[in-house]
């Protein structure tokens, strides 16, 4: 175990005793060999991702006007389109935004003066700052970070790796 500790956490590692393999059946050694061996081999993904992150300025959400309200909510998410303006110190760009997204906003709870991070596949997240709103008020909870706004480009290029074993 100690070995396994060294190599690291995204490296495959798998402990095997020898009462595991011992079998005078040789098709249960043979899988129980093959079963470690799949949990010891490792694949690394490196994949580059385009990102946007700024300071939300505003979110516009247009509902269309529907006949009936007998749609599924996941139905009328679809329908739904928006904007929503986010800037640095050096730009600001109005993006249009589909359901899915809109969705993604909602459950993370951004407003305007927050941070927010936007990658392909409908994914925003919060970047745990509040810009606009920190000089507003004399007394601010000790976990509200305040950094200045950012600069930079809005759109980033940034590459994930993703660590997959066969198990």
């Amino acid at each position: 175990m100690g070995i396994a500790e060294s190599l690291g956490a995204e490296t495959p590692f798998a402990s095997v005793a020898a009462s595991e393999l011992f079998s005078l059946d040789l098709s249960k050694t043979e899988e129980a060999l093959t079963q470690a061996f799949h949990r010891s081999i490792g694949v690394r993904i490196k994949a580059e991702a385009e990102i946007i992150e700024g300071e939300v300025v505003e979110i516009s959400i247009d509902r269309p006007v529907s006949g009936g309200s007998s749609a599924p909510s996941g139905v009328a998410a679809a329908g739904k389109i928006g904007r929503l303006t986010l800037k640095t110190t050096d730009m600001e760009t109005v993006d249009e935004l589909g359901g899915k997204m809109i969705e993604a906003l909602g459950k993370e709870k951004l407003q305007s003066g927050d941070g927010c991070g936007l990658r392909e596949g409908d994914q925003a997240w919060p970047l745990n700052w509040e810009v606009a709103g920190c000089r507003d008020y004399d007394a601010v909870c000790p976990q509200t970070k305040s950094v200045k706004c950012p600069e930079g480009e809005l759109q980033k290029c940034e590459e994930v790796v993703h660590c997959v074993n066969l198990t």
